[in-house]
């Protein structure tokens, strides 16, 4: 094989990669109970505390800040047996909640109303 012929094959297959990677996120459905699986388990405790049945979340529902260890949980992002959680939302506020790292373990820091993000 020339040269050519090589550059040629590595760039064809390499966009294929990257269509098929683009293709993945797609695929990725807007509410899905995925975006909890991947959160620390306190976190995953205070939710399903607060669900007491089956939660799925959006995309925005959970943001990682790795300079202060802290996941901030954005509740209008999440649904509880199908359902929003009215419960905690002000008007066109709604409830955030802070975790911040403590050593291994994760802990509730701050609860506060902001605007909500819908």
């Amino acid at each position: 094989m020339t040269v050519r012929t090589l550059l040629a094959l590595c760039l064809l297959l390499s966009s294929g990669i990257q269509a098929e990677a683009r293709g993945s996120i797609a695929r990725d459905a807007p509410w899905d109970a995925h975006h909890i699986d991947v959160l620390p388990i306190e976190v995953r405790h205070y939710i399903a505390e607060i669900c007491k049945g089956p939660p799925r979340a959006q995309h925005d529902f959970a943001t990682y800040n790795p300079q202060e260890k802290r996941w901030r949980i954005n509740l209008e992002y999440l649904e509880c047996n199908g359902h929003g959680l009215a419960e905690y939302r002000r008007g066109n506020q709604c409830l955030d909640v802070d975790f911040v790292a403590v050593g291994s373990h994760w802990q509730l820091a701050r609860k506060t109303y902001a605007q909500c993000g819908l």
